[in-house]
């Protein structure tokens, strides 16, 4: 089930790549505040605060719904009382998005799941130990999966949204100890309407 969410994740990503009429530059902030729990004690605490960037591409369906994806960087990860656990990822969403006019801008709100492989993860408190990917108890599973919502609204080619992803994954290995992934994020999105369009057609001229 994870291989085949992880390939139709990347089959959609190659297809929207090529068939983009809207390609965008995406940064913004990310507020963590994933779920920790040990010996059936939860001690999630606060949050973690990081950055996210990244590219998002977009094939229209309707006058008013698209199919969106790309790739992002992301800070995840859980904080409690002891410690601090930064996850950052390489997350590839796949998002059904809803626009409709309100005045001079336009609202949307977005829905759809997620594939994220992780790049480097700690846990720190007095000092930092870096944790691997891997099978064994002291690492932690690399891929996670989940499932976003958001929305905000758009002027021109600027977009403003808010975004919260549930991840469904115990990304830790070790015994009695969950970790999951939650994160909201904020961020400023500027597309670029032409550049899809001939990105696509220089992929159709040379394949």
């Amino acid at each position: 089930m994870k291989k085949r969410l992880t390939l139709t994740c990347l089959g959609c990503i190659c297809f929207i790549a090529v068939n983009a009429q809207a390609l965008g530059i995406k940064g913004g902030l990310s507020f963590a505040t994933g779920r920790y729990v040990i010996y059936e004690f939860e001690s999630s605490s606060g949050n973690l605060f990081g950055v996210n960037a990244g590219i998002l591409g977009e094939v229209p369906l309707s006058d008013a719904l698209s199919l969106g994806t790309g790739i992002s960087f992301i800070k995840k990860g859980a904080r409690t009382d002891v410690y601090k656990i930064p996850v950052r990822y390489f997350e590839f969403p796949l998002n059904l998005t809803y626009r409709i006019d309100f005045i001079s801008w336009k609202l949307f709100a977005l829905a759809g799941p997620y594939a994220a492989a992780g790049i480097s993860a700690k846990k720190k408190n007095s000092v930092n130990d870096k944790i691997k990917f891997g099978s064994r108890p002291s690492q932690y599973k690399r891929m996670d999966y989940g499932v976003n919502l958001g929305g905000g609204f758009e002027v021109g080619n600027l977009q403003i949204g808010i975004n919260y992803g549930f991840g469904f994954i115990n990304i830790s290995q070790a015994n009695r100890e969950i970790i999951r992934n939650r994160v909201f994020t904020v961020s400023a999105v500027y597309f670029m309407e032409d550049v899809g369009y001939t990105l696509g057609s220089l992929w159709h001229r040379i394949f």
